[in-house]
């Protein structure tokens, strides 16, 4: 928070379905977010899928349709005030996801992705413009990833680029690509295409290499969302943070077998953080497990806002606790409030050698700092253009 306590802020989200609310807490009281946690949500998109941003005859309708239905799913059923409206699925607008994060949310600041899908989207889906645009106007609340793919011709020369011209803190992976009509996947350790840009990426000062997983796009390549690629990798490039985004949402073993032998990986919480309404015991499993590694200081919370609203994800999350019957039957460690501090945003502070109280200063006076009460969610509607 920067001017306005948390506590005068009002807050819609604790009026949830008293068995959710429960599950969360634990049956404890509900709490408020303390006055000086500096939020970070480590995911923050903006979808340009109007079927003016289609690619002709690829399956962009296909895929947008999906992507809707996850987010609805995984959405708080008790109210549905927090899920966009549908016919703002193909939104590009500033002022919409600025809006839901700093002035419908206590959050203080965002992780903005570039969305690199140019195989449905003549500008990839998620343009870095967007980012830009809310940086320069808040500074101080966006940081910017930048997603590529390696199978560019002049790969690179792009990345020189995004490191460069859009002042990219960290370069985002996905694991498959559409070359040439033919889906290509894409591993972490791949030597010929990723390790040149690794070497690059490190001589430019950046050490985040952010990649996707867990999360399969579709019925092909599967292979390329496991975590077996990452070790290599992370042994490879130790001056490198491996950050994996939707850690733990699939193939959870593996996930936590890396993040015991690599000090370099982080996981990301993305999508996973989705869990906390529909299954908050899995969500329990997998920050259970992934914490009883040692691994409890490299989880980032992210909620890939927009679609799904922050807010309640946020205020669920601070209010979560690891059942105590997991606690005693799997040896899971309790989930305290620094280890909540650390995953709300000191970890993604850390490893980008973020100064949050400069950030703070940066952003001091803008209208965000100012609020004294939250608006209501989408309040900024969103365009289609």
């Amino acid at each position: 928070m920067t001017t306005a306590s948390r506590s005068t802020l009002r807050s819609n989200v604790h009026l949830l379905e008293p068995k959710a609310a429960a599950a969360i807490s634990g049956g404890k009281a509900w709490e408020s977010l303390p006055d000086d946690l500096f939020v970070i949500d480590g995911v923050a998109h903006t979808y340009h899928f109007a079927e003016s941003n289609h690619v002709p005859g690829s399956y962009a309708k296909i895929f947008v349709n999906a992507l809707w239905g996850i987010h609805e799913f995984y959405s708080p059923r008790a109210d549905k005030k927090w899920l966009l409206d549908p016919k703002l699925r193909g939104m590009q607008d500033v002022e919409l996801i600025a809006h839901s994060l700093f002035s419908e949310s206590t959050i203080d600041a965002c992780v903005y992705h570039s969305l690199p899908i140019y195989s449905l989207f003549k500008d990839g889906g998620g343009p870095m413009h967007i980012g830009q645009q809310m940086r320069e106007r808040w500074p101080g609340r966006v940081i910017l990833y930048a997603g590529m793919s390696p199978y560019r011709p002049d790969a690179l020369e792009e990345l020189d680029r995004l490191i460069e011209e859009e002042k990219a803190s960290a370069i985002k992976f996905y694991p498959l690509d559409l070359v040439g009509g033919q889906v290509r996947g894409i591993r972490l350790d791949d030597e010929k295409f990723m390790f040149p840009l690794y070497e690059r990426m490190l001589k430019k000062g950046i050490k985040t290499v952010a990649m996707h997983k867990a999360i399969a796009f579709g019925p092909l390549g599967h292979e390329f969302f496991e975590m077996r690629d990452i070790g290599p990798a992370a042994t490879s490039f130790p001056g490198l943070n491996f950050e994996i985004f939707h850690g733990g949402f699939a193939f959870l073993e593996d996930t936590a077998l890396q993040a015991t032998y690599n000090a370099n990986v982080t996981i990301n919480l993305e999508g996973t953080s989705a869990l906390i309404f529909y299954a908050p015991r899995k969500l329990a499993e997998i920050l259970g497990a992934l914490m009883m590694v040692g691994a409890a200081e490299r989880i980032v919370w992210g909620t890939g806002v927009p679609v799904i609203h922050p807010q309640p994800f946020l205020e669920a999350f601070w209010n979560f606790q690891i059942p105590e019957d997991m606690q005693e039957g799997y040896g899971f460690p309790a989930l305290t409030p620094a280890i909540k501090r650390a995953m709300l945003g000191g970890t993604q502070a850390r490893i980008l050698g973020l100064d949050t109280a400069k950030l703070r200063q940066q952003a001091q006076g803008d209208e965000f700092s100012r609020r004294t009460t939250l608006a209501a969610p989408w309040s900024r509607g969103g365009s289609q253009s």
